[in-house]
């Protein structure tokens, strides 16, 4: 296995809050990630855009693990505390090569939540874990939870809303080891939804997970996620990490999380310069490369302590022309680091002729 090697800005980190491997500090804001799917090293293939090798990911593990991290799975019933570091580690659409990672995970004594796909589970045309293994998984200590009904955008299709409030609880708890207490998060397909999606959604499951970019405060309903991509430098993880140990984020954003907009405006009560801020999105820029970063001083104007962020500019700019949802934070390098300055959030664009 190839060894890590701890790079200054983290090195300093590491200084700082552990001593003999364990945490002096917990960071104030929890990290979520997101596998997809997962291949050997021996695989001679193009891996998928949201792969990961297994030695990767039992390196990402181990990293955890020997810096005092542990898993955790919210229930929706209560705040967590802030007495260890804590990582949620999640799995979407249900691949059969999850499996093989659930082992990985146990490995290091941690669990993760599987989101699968519940009209595929047990077909044999697809490559999804069984009800048998999903009954194993439950049993081993791991979340079996929703993604969707059948994976399709929620914002476009009716059908799948209801399904996944109507049809999808009932279809979770025919497998042996999952109950109705259990049923109380849903990863929304391709991260879309909208303020309605969201609301109607929420009486079944309170909390949502998304693929903005970000952390968890520990306590809303809306959870940001870093996605796993082949294509990403695994620094980048470990800056996330590192990146959990910052402050509260000081930009809010005036409009309403998955609203649909050209323009959106955020509350600058710090008075942070346009000029030091940049935009990382989770989709992919015009090369196909998630979590690039560019600058948003093109984009961004201030007027009276609120910033304009001219998004539809930046979105035809950056990404492709076809796309329509964009998830993104605003974040700000200070010694080489970059770190979140807002949340994430999901923007319907509304685009203009040019």
């Amino acid at each position: 296995m190839k060894s890590y090697i701890i790079m200054p800005a983290l090195a300093v980190l590491l200084i700082g809050s552990f001593s003999n491997g364990t945490l002096k500090e917990s960071p104030r804001n929890i990290p979520v990630l997101c596998y997809h799917t997962f291949y050997p090293e021996s695989f001679e293939g193009t891996p998928g855009t949201l792969a990961e090798s297994y030695s990767n990911f039992e390196e990402k593990l181990r990293f955890l693990s020997d810096n005092g991290y542990r898993s955790y799975i919210p229930d929706g019933t209560s705040e967590s505390d802030a007495s260890s570091p804590k990582v949620v580690i999640t799995f979407d659409d249900g691949h059969r090569s999850q499996f093989r990672a659930a082992a990985l995970l146990e490995k290091f004594d941690m669990r993760g939540i599987f989101f699968v796909i519940p009209s595929l589970i047990d077909d044999p045309d697809y490559p999804h874990m069984t009800s048998g293994q999903l009954t194993e998984l439950a049993g081993r200590g791991h979340l079996i939870a929703a993604h969707g009904h059948r994976h399709k955008s929620m914002p476009v299709s009716g059908p799948e809303i209801v399904a996944s409030l109507d049809t999808v609880p009932d279809i979770l708890q025919t497998i042996p080891g999952v109950s109705g207490d259990d049923l109380h998060s849903i990863a929304y397909p391709y991260g879309h939804y909208t303020p309605a999606v969201r609301r109607a959604m929420l009486p079944q499951y309170p909390l949502q997970y998304t693929v903005n970019p970000g952390y968890w405060d520990g306590k809303s309903t809306l959870i940001p996620r870093i996605l796993i991509a082949s294509g990403t430098d695994s620094q980048f993880y470990y800056d996330y990490l590192q990146g959990a140990f910052a402050g509260a984020r000081s930009l809010t954003m005036q409009e309403e999380n998955g609203s649909r907009q050209s323009v959106v405006h955020f509350d600058n009560p710090d008075g942070l310069d346009p000029d030091s801020l940049y935009i990382q999105a989770t989709s992919p820029d015009g090369a196909g490369h998630h979590y690039s970063i560019f600058s948003a001083a093109s984009y961004l104007t201030s007027k009276n302590g609120v910033l304009h962020f001219d998004i539809t500019d930046y979105l035809e700019t950056h990404h492709s022309a076809e796309r329509r949802a964009l998830s993104f934070a605003v974040a700000q390098q200070k010694n080489g680091d970059l770190r979140y300055v807002s949340d994430g959030y999901l923007i319907w664009v509304t685009r203009t002729d040019r």
